[in-house]
């Protein structure tokens, strides 16, 4: 009877470690090694990965493969339908612009040496075409009130209206001791003619 009831139990044990267990979900695999590496534990093996030169050589990518996977993301449709959308951001296209203000100065200034551009420049702009098109800009109604209004602004300007008022007084000034000269001449003959 016992040796029955040892091979029963015998039985009984390797028909529950033949029984599959259920295996965790990916969710469940994720948020247990988002709790893993969220302890001391897991943060200090994370410093000690990092700070092994060898893992440090695993992470060094070639430039080359970088480069191409770069072009290729930025190339490609889905980049470009997304670069639309950021650039309609009157914040985001600002700041990119502020961003970009040095290197696009730079580049101007470069260009403005070079001979080979500046001719390019003049023959496009000396083109029969373009010079229509420029005194049709320059003429229109649109363009007459743009420049009205960065008259106005300059002359608004607190610069300028400080240079302004020195002229006026350079100016005054001149006209008021000619004035006063021409007077006292004046005063003068008026005297001399009385006295004859």
């Amino acid at each position: 009877m016992k040796h029955f009831i040892l091979i029963l139990l015998t039985i009984v044990l390797l028909a529950s470690c033949n029984t599959p267990t259920s295996t965790p979900s990916y969710e469940e695999n994720k948020k247990m090694m988002i709790d893993a590496l969220q302890t001391e534990d897991g943060k200090k093996a994370i410093r000690k990965l990092l700070e092994d030169p060898e893992f440090k050589s695993l992470l060094v990518i070639d430039s080359e493969q970088v480069k191409k996977s770069v072009e290729q993301t930025m190339l490609s449709k889905e980049a470009e339908a997304f670069w639309k959308e950021m650039y309609q951001d009157p914040k985001f296209s600002e700041t990119m612009a502020k961003s970009m203000l040095k290197q696009q100065e730079d580049i101007m200034k470069s260009l403005m040496k070079d001979p080979t551009y500046l001719s390019d420049l003049e023959s496009f702009f000396g083109q029969k075409e373009m010079t229509k098109e420029l005194e049709k800009i320059l003429k229109s109604a649109d363009m007459r009130k743009e420049m009205q209004k960065v008259v106005e602004e300059t002359i608004q300007s607190p610069l300028m209206q400080t240079k302004w008022q020195e002229l006026i007084l350079k100016s005054g000034g001149q006209s008021a001791s000619e004035s006063g000269a021409s007077g006292k001449k004046s005063e003068e003959e008026t005297k001399k003619e009385e006295t004859k």
